[in-house]
């Protein structure tokens, strides 16, 4: 059985590059369905963006790289300060990675053809946002360990900030970094492999929305850290970083792309750690 002319599992040997076709066609081909796909996308995140604007605190939108301010708590986590943050965290991701992710989907919903309803691609969406819902759980205790750091006083702090870009930006260069780029990017790949689950229902799409989550988890994962030292609920933080993941995500050299904000990440930390 095949799926929009794709052979579901033929593509388990291939190991497309980095800047190889990805199975995502271009806007000016795109459907009035697909424009309307788009436009959903979009008008969700536009939301997430506003939701995010009237839920971050104050104290929520500096990090250790620009004065950050405790969130209260002290030793003890309250629940109602973990649970909010992870509320706002969750709207936070789909305001940043809903844009990144739409031509993806779109590429998906012409790969999968008459199969990918409505349903299949609210779940494959909702899978890859869980994802990124557990990071938060993560992200939360950075956060925690950046303002105990912070309010040690001190070089200490700025000091940690650096060795935060230093390590994002030493990690575009690595090959993991664009194993995971290449999957994240691709629809084509995923489809290949995973078009029966995907198609089959609504749990086994969510799964493979869990998988591509986990793909462009392990792509972005140092780039959300340097969101985390900036400012987590900063709308300007948050817009500066969401602009370079949908670049990667987007740009027709990725790789050249990446290795040009490692670059830049590498200089800022070097900076920071030099100055007195």
């Amino acid at each position: 059985m095949t799926t929009a002319g794709v052979r579901p599992r033929s593509g388990r040997g291939v190991r497309p590059g980095p800047d190889a076709p990805r199975g995502i066609p271009a806007p000016r081909t795109w459907t009035r369905l697909e424009l309307l796909l788009a436009g959903l996308l979009l008008a969700l995140a536009g939301t997430a963006w506003l939701v995010t604007g009237a839920l971050a605190m104050p104290d929520m939108s500096s990090g250790i790289l620009t004065g950050m301010r405790p969130m209260g708590g002290g030793a003890v986590i309250p629940p109602a300060a973990f649970g909010f943050f992870l509320l706002t965290w969750v709207v936070m991701m789909a305001a940043m990675m809903l844009p990144a992710i739409t031509p993806f989907m779109v590429g998906m919903r012409r790969l999968l053809g008459a199969r990918a309803t409505t349903g299949t691609l609210a779940a494959l969406t909702a899978g890859y946002l869980a994802v990124w819902g557990v990071a938060g759980l993560l992200g939360y205790a950075v956060v925690r360990a950046f303002e105990a750091t912070a309010m040690g006083g001190g070089p200490l702090a700025v000091q940690v900030g650096a060795v935060v870009l230093l390590v994002a930006g030493a990690y575009q260069f690595t090959p993991l970094k664009r194993w995971c780029l290449v999957r994240c990017r691709s629809p084509l790949a995923l489809v290949m492999r995973y078009a029966e689950p995907t198609a089959g229902s609504r749990f086994g799409a969510f799964s493979v929305g869990v998988r591509h989550g986990g793909y462009c988890l392990g792509c972005c994962w140092a780039l959300m850290a340097v969101l985390l030292a900036a400012g987590v609920m900063s709308l300007a933080w948050m817009a500066a970083v969401a602009a370079v993941i949908t670049i990667e995500k987007t740009a027709p050299r990725p790789t050249l792309t990446g290795r040009l904000f490692g670059t830049a990440l590498l200089a800022l930390g070097a900076t920071l750690l030099a100055l007195p």
